[in-house]
């Protein structure tokens, strides 16, 4: 349905579960590390550090969100800034409304839905 939230998930899942070398110093072949801006710090602080809603530590969450963000960028800026509010929209919420952003529930209804669906639709995703 909104794709945004779960290729958020899972890219931050595969920042956090990734191979390779992430320190960029070459050898295996990993990616190098991005300088994560406030919006994925504070997301993550939150919604890892505070409410514990993901497996991944916080600064992996740190390093798929940036990643995220940088990618969507690419799209375009305006894709990259509604890919942000979902950001901001969940690190506003408490932690029951994070497990329920996290969880898509109620369906139609959950936490950042509207967020999720204007970045689904500006970054061409519908």
């Amino acid at each position: 349905m909104l794709r945004l939230v779960f290729g958020t998930l899972l890219l931050l899942q595969v920042g956090a579960f990734g191979c390779g070398d992430e320190t960029g110093a070459g050898g295996t072949g990993g990616t190098v590390p991005l300088e994560p801006g406030p919006t994925c710090i504070a997301f993550c602080a939150h919604v890892v550090g505070e409410c514990g809603a993901f497996v991944f530590d916080e600064a992996s969450c740190r390093q798929g969100c940036e990643r995220d963000l940088a990618n969507e960028r690419a799209i375009s800026e305006a894709c990259g800034d509604a890919v942000e509010a979902v950001f901001q929209c969940a690190t506003d919420l408490d932690c029951e409304g994070v497990y329920a952003w996290r969880d898509q529930e109620p369906v139609g209804s959950y936490p950042c839905r509207a967020e999720a669906a204007n970045a689904d639709a500006v970054c061409g995703r519908n």
